[in-house]
């Protein structure tokens, strides 16, 4: 169970962030991958992370900063993400987010209920939760393109860390219980599943600790309303669907042979999850 993955140095990279729970968001994914797929055979996909926990309101009451109108499906959600990974193995890779970590030994969220995990899991029932929670718990932290000197992770790349093995050793469960959690790697699963932006100096060292010649981190976590965002460089924060409008979710392709050069040469590689919706906040 690797926590950092490789992906290949050919072929085509897709990218999404951040569904939670939006199921219509999920589909439009999917049928973006699957073109891709088609046209060049051995594509990957990487979705970094919080996949689950929709909110659960009345069309009346859904307020401005939620983006476009949906109601949460995060059971269906999960059910057709696995079939997808099931039909292309080895080629779609889901990063672990603080939504996931929030059922396998992580912090509880409680965006839109007190406990989203607890809701959630009592949709899914016992068997299907205990399942969820198996699967959960070989998600990979990070997937790495060396070729194209990406590193994609669910938050901001402000973990500490000097090499692989320190993501490779970190454990997921019991970091929050009791006081004998070395301190350290405390800090090290607190940053790498909920860090909203970090410095040019710790996102790079992040970086040269998986990849001396990495170039730039691409994450979601944050909702970035114009669908990306470049705090600093080497930062691409982008959004898929959660958040934002959907003239404004963001998808993130790119030629895995192709060095990135910068996050804002990168950003050369978004495409709109809607095409055809006009965007609110991006311009």
């Amino acid at each position: 169970m690797p926590r950092v993955v490789t992906l290949p140095e050919t072929g085509r990279l897709v990218l999404a962030t951040d569904l939670q729970g939006n199921l219509a968001d999920w589909i439009a994914v999917e049928r973006h991958f699957e073109r891709v797929q088609r046209e060049s055979p051995g594509a990957v996909l990487v979705v970094t992370g919080d996949l689950v926990h929709g909110p659960d309101l009345a069309e009346d009451d859904w307020p401005d900063y939620l983006g476009t109108f949906y109601r949460d499906a995060s059971t269906e959600l999960l059910q057709r993400a696995r079939v997808l990974q099931k039909k292309h193995p080895g080629r779609v890779h889901y990063l672990l987010g603080n939504h996931e970590h929030a059922h396998v030994g992580g912090p509880i969220v409680a965006k839109f209920f007190p406990d989203e995990a607890e809701r959630l899991e009592g949709l899914l029932g016992a068997h299907g939760s205990r399942e969820m929670r198996e699967w959960l718990r070989e998600w990979p932290f990070v997937a790495v393109a060396r070729g194209a000197g990406l590193a994609m992770l669910h938050a901001a790349p402000h973990v500490p860390i000097t090499c692989v093995d320190d993501l490779e050793e970190l454990p997921i469960e019991g970091v929050f219980d009791g006081d004998d959690v070395d301190p350290l790697v405390r800090e090290r699963v607190a940053a790498l599943f909920w860090s909203r932006t970090t410095s040019t100096e710790r996102a790079t060292a992040f970086l040269r600790a998986l990849d001396p010649d990495a170039t730039v981190a691409i994450y979601g976590h944050d909702v970035a309303r114009a669908g990306y965002a470049i705090d600093r460089e080497p930062l691409l924060c982008i959004s898929t669907s959660f958040g934002c409008f959907d003239g404004d979710k963001l998808i993130f392709e790119w030629d895995l042979g192709t060095r990135a050069e910068s996050a804002r040469h990168a950003a050369t590689g978004l495409r709109p999850l809607h095409p055809h919706a006009t965007p609110v906040h991006r311009t």
